[in-house]
């Protein structure tokens, strides 16, 4: 006796599931949407477009992202996102660092894929971070001294953040802060949360350069707080063309860009 298939979901049972798995994670692609659903590619996007049509969601290149200011998925479910676009961008990061630096490191999928390259890359760093992976991944070559900032631990990150964490960068200066972001609008730097906002922008301060490391889907609404201009900003590096304004706003405050392919 053949199975029996299961029923396809119509397309308002499609738009349900659309939505609540951006309660989960930030961004959907269009083609794990399509083999999930067993539908065309071409639905898909029709789906997405009638969402983004009633503001529900914000179409990004290949998928869709969550409208939300101030929430993200957590770190486990986000380093599941465009990895090999993140690997790229983390290697071409990896030629702003020299041995013996002293970086900075914000807690970021991106940031982390760049803290292991540089485990094995690059000795006698000295790297302050408030990730316990980026600490975990820097610590396993014995060259390097990795300094771990205080504060309230947020299992959804692995990481501290608070006042204290804030206070303790301010005894620091660095060479080098690599951060990533929530979101990249021709404004600058935004960020889902106050506390995540309030570290990054004393870490930028604190550090002589800064790399915003950025993969496309952060191209769109700003999220609930501007961490900065892209006069605090020195380099960007991305995997695909920016928005023209954002491009203008790029050029217009002197930052270097990077699209890795």
């Amino acid at each position: 006796m053949q199975p029996i298939a299961p029923a396809r979901l119509n397309k308002n049972q499609r738009h349900e599931r659309i939505l609540h798995l951006l309660q989960i994670k930030p961004v959907v692609l269009i083609s794990e949407l399509a083999q999930e659903f067993n539908v065309s590619i071409e639905t898909i996007r029709r789906d997405i477009d009638a969402l983004a049509e009633q503001s529900l969601l914000q179409r990004t290149h290949g998928g869709a992202a969550n409208m939300s200011t101030a929430k993200e998925g957590v770190l486990n479910q986000r380093k599941n996102i465009f990895p090999e676009e993140r690997m790229r961008i983390a290697k071409e990061a990896e030629k702003q660092v020299s041995d013996g630096q002293v970086l900075m490191f914000d807690s970021s999928v991106t940031c982390t894929f760049l803290a292991n390259r540089l485990a094995i890359a690059k000795k006698e760093l000295t790297v302050i971070t408030n990730s316990f992976s980026i600490a975990i991944a820097l610590s396993e070559n014995p060259t390097h001294q990795v300094i771990m900032l205080p504060g309230q631990y947020r299992a959804s990150e692995g990481s501290c953040y608070g006042a204290s964490t804030v206070s303790a960068v301010q005894q620091f200066n660095a060479d080098h802060c690599f951060s990533s972001c929530g979101s990249i609008t021709s404004e600058g730097i935004t960020e889902y949360d106050q506390d995540v906002a309030a570290l990054k922008r004393e870490m930028i301060k604190r550090s002589r350069q800064t790399s915003i490391l950025a993969d496309h889907s952060k191209f769109g609404l700003g999220k609930l707080e501007r961490v900065c201009g892209f006069e605090d900003v020195d380099l960007l590096i991305t995997d695909q063309p920016m928005p023209e304004a954002v491009t203008k706003a790029l050029n217009q405050n002197d930052v270097s860009w990077t699209v890795v392919k």
